[in-house]
């Protein structure tokens, strides 16, 4: 591990939302790293509990496309939920993800969505 990775690693592990980010993305992507899905997903976690837009609009992805866990659409359209609610830089992004997963979920799938949205900003 690099020096940078490690100072990374260090930040993240002291809480720091944006590190936690990165350093999951790290994980993902096996950059300074060995690739490690099921940690990446926690860091991804941490950081979005901590209202972390990026790390949101990420896990909404990831759930979306199936790509580090099993595809979840209600999980992929909460997460895109809560980040389209915000006034950041992925607003226009998460509310286009939220219109595209809509047409292939069924009532019962929306309606969990919309609680777990609600959930994840509690």
């Amino acid at each position: 591990m690099t020096g940078d990775i490690a100072d990374l690693q260090a930040r993240a592990e002291a809480g720091d939302a944006e590190a936690q980010f990165r350093y999951g993305q790290a994980l993902q992507y096996g950059l300074g790293v060995p690739m490690d899905d099921d940690m990446s997903l926690s860091w991804y976690q941490a950081a979005a509990a901590q209202g972390f837009d990026r790390a949101r609009f990420s896990l909404g992805e990831i759930y979306k496309e199936g790509r580090i866990t099993p595809q979840d659409l209600v999980q992929a359209w909460a997460w895109h939920k809560v980040v389209a609610e915000n006034q950041g830089e992925l607003q226009s992004a998460a509310r286009e993800s939220c219109s595209e997963l809509a047409p292939y979920m069924t009532d019962d799938q929306m309606a969990e969505a919309e609680r777990k949205a609600v959930s994840l900003t509690a």
